[in-house]
């Protein structure tokens, strides 16, 4: 009757439901680091950044070919990796990190110490673990590919300056965060132990004491010390999770004190070669200026 038509319905409705279930576990998850910043190619930001790194290197192969020195090569990666500083120390401006990337691109193929390229790179994934723009808290296989990757660029001082850097910033990250606290601790600890073995057995450290009495080292010491000391006006900006909930002040100006402090250890470590944490360093100024004309802006409203 009636009724056993519609309990076979309901048995057939269940069976293709446990099916359907059955198939989506059958699928492997889909692997997306919680570290990890995706370019949206739907934002204007991105397609000039796009742009900037294709002419960056139309440029680098120009000044190669006819005769410039194959350091040049570095500038479309040094417009990626100032872009990307940029927008974790200047989250609410993308001119911040736009000017930065030109910066990066022109210092590279003036044929500049590019030397500072693996520092830039610690530094970024640094301050974005510090500023939590991912929205995201750290995976395992995070903790494990940052230390990695800090250990793999320690072989230089500012290679050693973003590796060393990766693990203060785990730990500062692992400090202001509520879960997964033990397990970034320790991640921060195994990582500066890595480093420093590394940088040490690549007897990269200075064998003597650095002059500190360089304009070089002063100015961008200068720049840190305003890191430190100037609170960020609060960010308008979202994380880039689902959950969409705003970037912590707090958060912010960790994320551009360490980035200062680290910068201009960088800087005095290199000693006579201090100029190589130069972009590094602009990029923390952009920040600092972008942040008073928004101070002021707020202020005049």
């Amino acid at each position: 009757g009636a009724g056993s038509r519609k309990a076979r319905g309901e048995r057939t409705s269940a069976l293709h439901a446990l099916r359907r279930g059955i198939k989506a576990e059958s699928h492997p998850m889909a692997f997306r680091p919680h570290v990890v910043r995706p370019l949206n190619r739907s934002l204007p930001s991105s397609r000039l950044l796009l742009g900037l790194v294709g002419v960056g290197l139309v440029s680098a192969a120009v000044v190669v070919l006819t005769g410039g020195p194959a350091s040049t090569w570095w500038a479309p990666i040094y417009v990626g990796l100032m872009w990307a500083l940029g927008r974790e120390l200047d989250p609410d401006h993308d001119s911040t990190a736009l000017i930065a990337a030109v910066s990066g691109g022109v210092w590279a193929l003036a044929g500049f110490d590019a030397s500072a390229i693996t520092a830039l790179l610690g530094l970024t994934f640094g301050a974005r673990l510090v500023l939590n723009s991912t929205g995201r808290r750290p995976l395992l296989t995070d903790y494990i590919g940052m230390g990695v990757l800090a250990t793999v660029i320690s072989f230089t001082i500012t290679g050693w300056v973003g590796g060393f850097g990766l693990a203060v910033a785990m730990y500062i990250d692992s400090r202001i965060a509520d879960e997964n606290r033990q397990m970034g601790i320790i991640a921060a600890g195994l990582t500066a132990l890595a480093t420093s073995i590394v940088v040490t057995s690549a007897r990269a450290f200075p064998q003597e004491f650095p002059d500190v009495r360089s304009a070089v080292v002063i100015g961008i010491g200068l720049v840190a010390l305003l890191a430190v000391v100037r609170e960020p006006e609060t960010p308008n900006s979202l994380v880039d999770s689902r959950m969409k909930t705003p970037l912590l002040q707090g958060r912010l100006h960790a994320a551009r004190a360490m980035s200062g402090v680290l910068i201009f250890l960088g800087a005095f470590l290199n000693g006579p070669d201090a100029l190589a944490m130069a972009p590094a360093a602009g990029v923390l100024v952009l920040a600092l200026m972008s942040n008073e004309v928004e101070r002021i802006r707020r202020r005049t409203k």
